[in-house]
């Protein structure tokens, strides 16, 4: 479907052979893998045109760029407000969680960026809709502040519930 997407002009030929190559590095990378690593930095992709990934790249012509809004907040904001679908009683290493805790890794590891998280108000919590296992990875290695995509139709009521939270402008 990808190669289909690329012919027909709607995905970019270079960026999708780029993640296709990463994730081959990042299969080899795994094999020999035998701990996590000790210290990751989390690296975030801020382009508009990649938001489509915080849904595990699925159908970019149905996630647009300019319908999400990014903030910035601190994790512990987010942290204490999640719901209980979107928190974890076990850490990102855990083999329930490792798979795919990896690609990330790796991506990090490489100084790679990856796509914000998604999340949405629901009632009083916060609810992650994309990009679970990245959140708590950046969570597990301590991340202090970091950026998340909203859905620009649900912007005041997370801003609501995240008073402290401060709207930053993606690139292009």
């Amino acid at each position: 479907m990808t190669a289909m997407f690329v012919v027909e002009g709607k995905r970019d030929e270079e960026f999708e052979v780029t993640l296709a190559d990463v994730e081959k590095q990042c299969c080899k990378w795994t094999e020999t893998l035998e701990r996590p690593p000790s210290d990751l930095k989390a690296e975030w992709d801020l382009d508009r045109a990649h938001f489509y990934l915080a849904h595990d790249g699925e159908h970019p012509a149905l996630h647009p760029g300019n319908d999400y809004a990014l903030i910035e907040v601190a994790v512990a904001d987010v942290h204490e407000k999640l719901t209980y679908q979107s928190s974890r009683d076990k850490d990102s290493w855990d083999e329930q969680y490792r798979g795919r805790s990896l690609g990330t890794a790796f991506r990090w590891l490489n100084g790679l960026p990856v796509t914000p998280p998604l999340i949405a108000r629901v009632g009083d919590e916060i609810a992650i809709v994309g990009g679970n296992h990245r959140y708590h990875l950046a969570h597990y290695y301590q991340t202090k502040r970091m950026p998340f995509l909203v859905l620009k139709e649900n912007l005041a009521s997370v801003l609501d519930l995240l008073p402290n939270a401060v709207r930053i402008e993606p690139a292009a």
